[in-house]
């Protein structure tokens, strides 16, 4: 398999959920079957023990993307890998990570994982991936319309 050169290594189908946990400052992969959007059993505990170590870390935001294959249609990748990463943000959210903390990202097969030349390497493409953000969350939106409402003079 062929990897981008700028891109963490990535670990397949069958290899043990913990390994597949990346360092700090590589994300961490969640890997789909084919065209699910179902979260795997085997990485249900992995996005819960991410959830706890963000909700006593220091903030920031989750930022949530997902890949797919390349595909006819990119329009259908698109879609794919945004219903891939909102399963895994709302398993997050099950896990006490606040919505608005949450970045979600949709790359299509626009930003592969692996070399999609390579087609013994599609698994990798089917993923989304897991990262902190430094960034500031916005603010729910009920906190943004607290502004007074009289006339000016």
């Amino acid at each position: 398999m062929q990897l981008n050169q700028n891109q963490p290594s990535v670990t397949g189908p069958g290899t043990d959920v913990a390994a597949a946990e990346a360092v700090s400052d590589e994300p961490t992969r969640i890997f789909f079957d084919g065209d699910s959007i179902i979260v795997r059993d085997d990485f249900v505990g992995l996005i819960r023990d991410h959830a706890e170590r963000f909700n006593t870390g220091p903030g920031g935001t989750l930022i949530v993307s997902g890949h797919a294959n390349p595909v006819e249609d990119p329009e259908e990748a698109v879609a794919l890998s945004m219903d891939r990463t909102h399963a895994v943000a709302t398993l997050l959210e099950k896990f006490g990570v606040q919505s608005h903390r949450i970045v979600r990202v949709s790359h299509g097969a626009n930003a592969p994982i692996a070399d999609v030349s390579d087609n013994s390497a599609n698994w990798a493409n089917r993923c989304v991936e897991i990262r902190h953000g430094s960034l500031t969350p916005r603010q729910p939106v009920w906190s943004q319309r607290s502004r007074k409402t009289a006339a000016r003079r």
